[in-house]
């Protein structure tokens, strides 16, 4: 979702209409109201009237476009926690295995971390009720609660024959919008900015390119895989750390004949020219496909990945009275080349434009006879409609398929006696904890063929004991590749936490791996873009 700012004022008076106007208006209140006293007194159930209005404006709007919508108060209060990059709770990731809640990561600094909590411990009860045999999305809400109220967590440890009880003050949780950056190569910066545009974004990502620059990078990936949106500001904010000063942005444009219409340029831009990759998949979308557009339209670097998911609608929030609020698409965007961006959501249901969208993965194919063509500042033709077609177009990345969705229970597990010390003889694999900030040096948890023996053990013998995974020794067999991977990434993350984890596993992630190596294409498009820029000055 794209937002052009943070919040927006009550809703003021409507403009002033004619009486015809008025009277049509008047009328279709009165409709909905008739219809309303119809269903409270008639319904074989007797609804709530929150119900009714959230239902009523809901429909309503999603008339209207996929992503104009509603929310009640207790949405609307989550979502202005994750706009500012923060939400109130323990503090910790947990997962559900073989029907029960885990700690998989308790965040750095968090009171989860302070508290004691390691992964793998086992959540039996919070607050007195009864978890052990409770799913994570059952958990999760009695863990959340306002800033400085206590919850009581018990858990079970490996190794440690009682349960441990502890008292846990909720605070304020802040989650990056850049979770990790480091040098994939020598020269390389990786910065993966796959978290939502938020009210910190781009004073994450100055830090973390100063940071890189520090450690020798002289050109950047920017990640923008699975970023779904954010604020429009941190958009223009971000692609501003890329262009020149005075080069377009983003234009947005409101209904015909509003007069509302603006175009954001890049204020400061750099005056630094470095090679740049910036990666993008089916799920980048809205503020993620505004600075993807932006670098492709002016050339000033490689679009590498899957087409984007192809948002070019504006949402506006309009706070109500009972706490909720309204979402409303006042504008379409435009990259700077003139692209609308936006596909096609006349046809279909809002099932068929979230799920099916090609058997490729493609929203639609931009490159057809009668898209709208438009060009780059150094002239190559890119499209509108359906989304941002990267230069190098890769395959999807690989999903993880039916049969390791229900191999991972068992993994899981093990990892979780390795890192008790209960997996004889390899006590070194015992842990107290997360170490924080560790720096990476590529070889930690290697997977011996003798831990994968002892594994594959305890595999055959856990779905022997649970049969209802319909998990047979042979595809246990067949699987081993990605057990013995998930093993070492599982490790990682009780070792070092989700971002290390993710890091210590980017040999297996084929599109970065393909992105580094696209680099010296990157830096030739740079130079060219330089000598551009500067035969215009």
């Amino acid at each position: 979702m794209l937002l052009v700012i943070l919040i927006c004022p009550l809703f003021t008076a409507p403009t002033l209409v004619n009486a015809q106007e008025a009277a049509a208006r008047q009328k279709l209140i009165s409709q909905v109201q008739r219809a309303i006293d119809i269903i409270r007194e008639k319904h074989v159930d007797q609804p709530d009237d929150e119900t009714l209005t959230a239902s009523s404006l809901q429909g309503m709007l999603k008339a209207l476009d996929p992503h104009s919508d509603y929310l009640d108060r207790k949405s609307y209060q989550e979502f202005t926690e994750k706009q500012n990059s923060e939400y109130y709770g323990i503090g910790a990731y947990v997962r559900t295995i073989n029907n029960a809640t885990y700690v998989v990561e308790p965040f750095k600094g968090s009171p989860a971390s302070r508290a004691g909590l390691r992964y793998g411990d086992h959540i039996v009860a919070v607050d007195a009720k009864d978890t052990s045999a409770l799913r994570s999305d059952q958990v999760t809400p009695l863990l959340i609660g306002e800033r400085g109220t206590k919850v009581v967590v018990t858990v079970k440890r490996l190794g440690i024959t009682e349960p441990l009880t502890m008292t846990i003050t909720r605070d304020g949780i802040w989650r990056p919008s850049i979770p990790n950056y480091y040098l994939i190569k020598p020269n390389i910066g990786y910065i993966g900015l796959t978290r939502y545009f938020q009210a910190t974004t781009t004073q994450e990502l100055r830090k973390a390119m100063a940071d890189l620059r520090e450690m020798g990078a002289e050109s950047f990936i920017l990640d923008l895989r699975d970023n779904t949106g954010g604020y429009l500001e941190q958009a223009i904010r971000v692609s501003d750390q890329f262009l020149q000063r005075g080069q377009t942005i983003v234009s947005v444009r409101e209904r015909s004949g509003r007069n509302h219409d603006r175009i954001f340029v890049a204020e400061n831009g750099t005056t630094e020219n470095f090679p740049l990759i910036v990666m993008i998949n089916r799920f980048s979308a809205s503020a993620s496909e505004i600075v993807a557009g932006a670098i492709q339209d002016h050339d000033r670097g490689l679009i590498v990945g899957e087409t984007s998911f192809g948002k070019g609608l504006v949402q506006n929030i309009f706070p109500l009275s009972n706490g909720g609020a309204l979402f409303l698409t006042i504008a379409h965007y435009y990259t700077p080349s003139g692209r609308l961006i936006q596909r096609d959501y006349s046809k279909g249901s809002l099932f068929e434009y979230y799920s099916r969208r090609g058997a490729d993965g493609a929203t639609q194919k931009s490159s057809n006879p009668g898209a709208d063509v438009k060009k780059t500042d150094l002239g190559r033709s890119v499209y509108s409609g359906g989304g941002i077609d990267p230069d190098v177009k890769l395959d999807r990345a690989p999903t993880i398929t039916p049969i390791q969705g229900r191999l991972y229970h068992a993994v899981d597990l093990f990892v979780r006696e390795l890192v008790s010390g209960q997996v004889e003889p390899y006590q070194r694999f015992k842990l107290d904890g997360i170490t924080y900030d560790y720096k990476m040096k590529g070889n930690e948890y290697i997977i011996n063929d003798d831990l994968m023996k002892r594994y594959r053990d305890y595999a055959v013998k856990f779905y022997k004991e649970n049969p209802g995974y319909y998990i047979t020794t042979a595809m246990i067999d067949e699987n081993l590749v990605w057990q013995r991977n998930r093993i070492r990434q599982e490790l990682l993350l009780a070792a070092y936490g989700s971002d290390k984890s993710e890091q210590g596993m980017a040999d297996l992630d084929t599109q970065l791996q393909r992105a580094v190596s696209e680099m010296p294409k990157a830096a030739d498009i740079a130079i060219r873009f330089w000598r551009r820029r500067r035969s215009n000055s």
